[in-house]
């Protein structure tokens, strides 16, 4: 695709996507010598979708996941099994979904409902495991507490809280099976500033601290660069330590 700008009230100038209509992609797949594994199926783009704010996240999450992409493919013995992102509808049953859409336990009633912004499954093709990880691309606009009692859905802490909830109850298990066996899984949230990083984690301290080993913070700019390197850092708010995803 390519980009250009478009001024709109209130958002000064706009990045204004453009994408490639059904001819335009033929002319690729015929022309380009790009495999067709990796330029994919196409899809219809719905004519009345419109510039949101809710774009800059999907851009930022995007970017997050082209620069994992980018780094599995410079590892021969890592595979990118599958990735999946909240803004995709899927089918499931009767009704239609956001492709993360999942309950932290059995009963499916909205105040279980966890919705990560994406996920992906990696394989390391050497010894056949697998891990899951979600992400959290964090732009910045929740609060991370509030004492506002009818308002805790809405903070990070409640989402924290969801994701231990889903550790306990091992619910992703049995919706991700399809895509291997996991005992676990590492939730990997990313936001623009270290100082958030690091509010964050003084506000959290509280949260059961053998859960934090399944959660790294990244600042976006750091992942970008170096997606599987010593960037992360753990939940726990003592911890000083910079971890790597991988080994190698």
């Amino acid at each position: 695709g390519a980009f250009g700008n478009v001024t709109i009230p209130g958002h000064g100038k706009t990045p204004k996507v453009y994408f490639l209509k059904r001819k335009g992609y033929e002319l690729l797949r015929m022309e380009s010598g790009i495999p067709e594994e990796l330029i994919g199926s196409y899809s219809e783009v719905h004519q009345e979708a419109s510039w949101s704010p809710v774009m800059y996240h999907r851009l930022r999450l995007l970017d997050v996941l082209i620069a994992l992409e980018i780094q599995v493919r410079d590892r021969p013995h890592l595979n990118l099994v599958k990735t999946f992102v909240e803004y995709r509808r899927v089918k499931r049953g009767n009704r239609i979904a956001r492709e993360t859409t999942d309950f932290v336990v059995a009963q499916e009633i909205p105040e279980n409902r966890i919705i990560p912004d994406g996920a992906f499954v990696m394989e390391n093709v050497e010894t056949g495991r697998r891990a899951l990880f979600f992400i959290e691309m964090d732009m910045a606009t929740e609060r991370i507490v509030t004492k506002i009692s009818n308002d805790k859905r809405l903070t990070l802490r409640f989402k924290f809280e969801q994701y231990d909830r889903y550790l306990q109850s091992r619910r992703f298990a049995e919706t991700y099976a399809h895509y291997g066996t996991f005992t676990n899984f590492t939730l990997l949230f990313v936001t623009l500033k270290q100082e958030r990083i690091d509010n964050i984690r003084e506000a959290l301290s509280d949260l059961p601290s053998e859960f934090s080993a399944f959660y790294r913070l990244a600042v976006f700019e750091a992942v970008i660069k170096d997606f599987l390197g010593e960037v992360w850092q753990s939940r726990l708010s003592t911890d000083e330590r910079r971890y790597r995803l991988t080994r190698s």
